[in-house]
Formats: structure tokens, C-alpha cells, sequence
């Protein structure tokens, strides 16, 4: 297995994090592909760690499906499909229009301030081309919204599906998702926010990923590629 180099300034945490978290990453930004496998015997002495965090940080990225564990078989990164777009742009959009309802109710001006922030940063990362900047500015404006609700539930469900769904990002559209349409939409979300007007802030939430579902689809079809 090839495992990508040594990061010197990986931060000790708990074991089982500090390899979910890697491992997390990696999966994500396609250092480990689609059919990869995983061994813990050689992930455990890449970590330093015992077998034991490796198996528990394994179990976690299974239970979010981002691993396919077969008994008796070899345990390997799961496969990116182009039916997960939809799979994972519909709930989100759910999800998180009830999150930004909710949010625009009882956001203090600090964390308004916060939101305004991240999105001048998502701006000029996507005027400068600063693909990876984008996404992490991106993802950061919607975990503030969620994280003000306070529902361990929702920011649960969102996380999921959002790591699938920044996944989709790095594996097919690492450049091209960046959008001056994204940044106004994100524009268009603060302002409802900003005015406390919660059913305005879910519509513009909801309306905002389900383009951006519908976006992906088009892109992949034009391609013509196999997600499978």
C-alpha cells in the first residue's frame, strides 16, 4: 500500500484519532484511491501505534462508508459512484435549509462576524484559483451554520454526508467546483441570516446545494465518465 509521506507536524492525540483523521484525509483529497488497500499491520507502524487504534479508526471510516471491509478479504477504500451524488446532495439539502432556518434565529453578531469572515476568505480563494483554499472555506461556512444550531443530530448527519460529498470535490471536480455562482449564493444565505429571516436563509440553503447537485450531474454526464 502506498501510504503518502510522513507529515513531521501531525500533532499527537489520541492514537485512534490521529489515525482516523489522517486516514480521513487522505481518502478524501484521493491520496489513497478507490480500491486501495488498507493493512493495519503497515498502518500501525506508520502511526507508531498498536493494531488496536488502527482497527478502531477503521471501524469509524466503515460506519461512514469510505472503507468496504470484507471478511476474509482484504479491507479497501470504497469506490467513488456517480449515483452518490444525488444520494448525498438531497439529504444535505435537507438538512442543512433546517439548519440555516434555524440558525437565522439565534446567531449572535459574533458569530455572524465569523460567517463574514470565512466568506470574504471563500471569495478571494476562488478569485485567485486557490482550489483547495475554496473547499476548506466553503466547508467552514457551512459548519458554522451548523454548528450554531447546537443539534449534535443534524451536525452529525452533515458531517457524513459532507465528507462524501467533499470527496466527490477532490475526485472530479478539484478545480472546476469553484463558481462565482457559489460565492453569491453563500452572499445570498448571510443576508437572510443577517436579517434573521429563517425561512428565506433555509430556502437559499436548500436551493443552493440542490444546484449544486444538479451542477455535479451535468458535469459528470458531459464527461462522460464512469464514477464506478
Amino acid at each position: 500500500m502506498p501510504i503518502p509521506k510522513k507529515d513531521s507536524a501531525l500533532q499527537r492525540k489520541s492514537a485512534k484519532d490521529l489515525v482516523y483523521e489522517t486516514l480521513c484525509d487522505w481518502i478524501m483529497r484521493g491520496e489513497m484511491m478507490p480500491g486501495e488497500k488498507l493493512l493495519d499491520t503497515e498502518l500501525a507502524a506508520y502511526f507508531d501505534v498498536s493494531r488496536t487504534p488502527v482497527r478502531e479508526a477503521l471501524q469509524m471510516l466503515e460506519a461512514q462508508k469510505l472503507i468496504k471491509v470484507t471478511p476474509g478479504r482484504a479491507t479497501t477504500v470504497a469506490d467513488v459512484d456517480k449515483n452518490d451524488i444525488e444520494k448525498c446532495y438531497r439529504p444535505l439539502a435537507e438538512i442543512q435549509g433546517l439548519a440555516a432556518r434555524q440558525a437565522a434565529l439565534i446567531l449572535t453578531e459574533t458569530q455572524l462576524a465569523e460567517l463574514e469572515q470565512v466568506q470574504k476568505e471563500f471569495s478571494e480563494a476562488c478569485d485567485a484559483n486557490q482550489a483547495e483554499r475554496a473547499i476548506l472555506c466553503d466547508n467552514a461556512f457551512h459548519e458554522l451554520i451548523v454548528k450554531a444550531v447546537g443539534n449534535e443530530y443534524i451536525a452529525e448527519f452533515s458531517h457524513m454526508l459532507l465528507l462524501h460529498i467533499q470527496r466527490i470535490k477532490y475526485h472530479y471536480f478539484h478545480k472546476n467546483m469553484m463558481r462565482k455562482e457559489s460565492v453569491k449564493h453563500h452572499r445570498d444565505i448571510l443576508d437572510a441570516l443577517a436579517r434573521k429571516d429563517a425561512d428565506r436563509a433555509g430556502e437559499l440553503m436548500r436551493g443552493h446545494w440542490l444546484h449544486v447537485m444538479e451542477r455535479c450531474i451535468r458535469e459528470v454526464d458531459v464527461a462522460g465518465e464512469n464514477m464506478t
